[in-house]
């Protein structure tokens, strides 16, 4: 909780937070409401002490060396305002509950065109479960391992995101509470808040019950994170936070990700609330890839995402464009099957590195995440 609500807190503060930093605003024809980005590195020395308290390894895409990390981990982050109402470019209230809440993976796949593929692998009736957490009580808990598998393109392989989710919703005080209490009566307490928290899975492969994690055509990813969806009390409009952190692993440098992702976190606004138009009026839902390329951002408010766009550009250019051009370009691939940062390899150690991505990358992997508050 205080780790999503340093992005915009509930409550006032005397000064505004530092942890995060504004990378711009973006706009979508798709989205009524722009969509803010922003950027927070836990620094290495953080992620050390979470694991000295013992606490699980808690980085999904900082790299370890001896057991200790041995760079920081970038998250990023987006907000968004939306009027409660089912309309073209926005959704009401009860739309974002039932599609973010009680079916945030299947909601993903059918907006998502990367998306090739989700699983429910395991799910535990937690309907009963109340906590007590960032002076709200919690309840109407669910708890699901999923698999997903997305679309990277050729010749890279696809990747595979195994993630245990939570969701639970912030209650209200009242009479009845406990394990009698009906789903009618607990739906009626909740307020207009809820959580959706993924905290990766890294040994999943291993697992009897995993079917795209063991996948010999796919490499295995990470990736975390948490979402708060809620109504502002003094304006009736939901407030959509999601930030995460990921490392999609083979060949694709940490340094190219972490340019890439603002675009594709904000893009998942867009894509929603397009989905959610075209399911109100019958339509075919799934999008097809190429669908928001002509999205635009603000250029009086996006403060520095003209100058990352560039910079994302080029960093991607400069790691795939080898791959098409099958060429031979300056530099290496390291051991664990990554090109150095820097230096863009040649098609054939990409390709070749590509392969071994389902060995390097499991053997890797952490096991969980812990987000750190300060």
């Amino acid at each position: 909780m205080p780790f999503v609500d340093s992005v915009a807190p509930k409550k006032p503060r005397a000064e505004p937070s530092r942890l995060w930093k504004a990378k711009g605003q973006k706009s979508y024809k798709d989205s009524v409401a722009r969509v803010q980005i922003s950027e927070r590195v836990i620094p290495a020395g953080d992620l050390d002490e979470v694991a000295r308290r013992g606490g699980p390894p808690p980085a999904v895409a900082a790299r370890y060396h001896d057991g200790h990390p041995t760079s920081g981990e970038t998250w990023i982050c987006r907000r968004s305002l939306h009027e409660d109402v089912a309309a073209p470019g926005t959704a009401a209230w009860t739309e974002f509950r039932r599609c973010l809440k009680e079916a945030h993976a299947e909601t993903e796949d059918a907006f998502t065109p990367t998306v090739v593929g989700a699983r429910e692998a395991a799910s535990w009736d937690c309907g009963s479960v109340e906590a007590e957490e960032g002076g709200e009580t919690w309840g109407n808990f669910t708890l699901k391992l999923e698999e997903m598998r997305h679309k990277i393109g050729k010749p890279l392989k696809d990747r595979t995101f195994p993630v245990l989710q939570m969701t639970c919703s912030a209650m209200a005080r009242g009479e009845g509470e406990g394990d009698s209490e009906d789903a009618a009566a607990t739906q009626h307490r909740e307020k207009p808040e809820f959580l959706v928290v993924s905290v990766t899975v890294a040994d999943f492969d291993r697992a009897p019950n995993a079917e795209y994690s063991r996948a010999k055509d796919t490499v295995l990813a990470a990736y975390a994170s948490v979402e708060r969806i809620r109504k502002l009390p003094a304006t009736g409009e939901i407030e959509w936070i999601m930030a995460t952190a990921s490392d999609a692993r083979g060949v694709l440098p940490q340094w190219v990700q972490n340019m890439a992702v603002p675009g594709q976190v904000a893009k998942d606004v867009p894509l929603f609330l397009g989905w959610i138009a075209r399911e109100r009026n019958g339509e075919p839902a799934k999008p097809a890839p190429a669908a928001h390329a002509d999205d635009e951002a603000d250029p009086q408010e996006q403060g520095d995402d003209t100058e990352d766009k560039a910079d994302s550009a080029k960093a991607v250019e400069a790691t795939v464009k080898p791959i098409h051009e099958n060429k031979h370009a300056a530099g290496a691939v390291n051991g664990e099957g990554t090109a150095a940062a820097g230096s863009p390899a040649s098609p054939k150690s990409l390709v070749a590195n590509e392969k071994q991505d389902v060995v390097t990358s499991h053997a890797t992997a952490p096991a969980t995440t812990e987000l750190t508050t300060e």
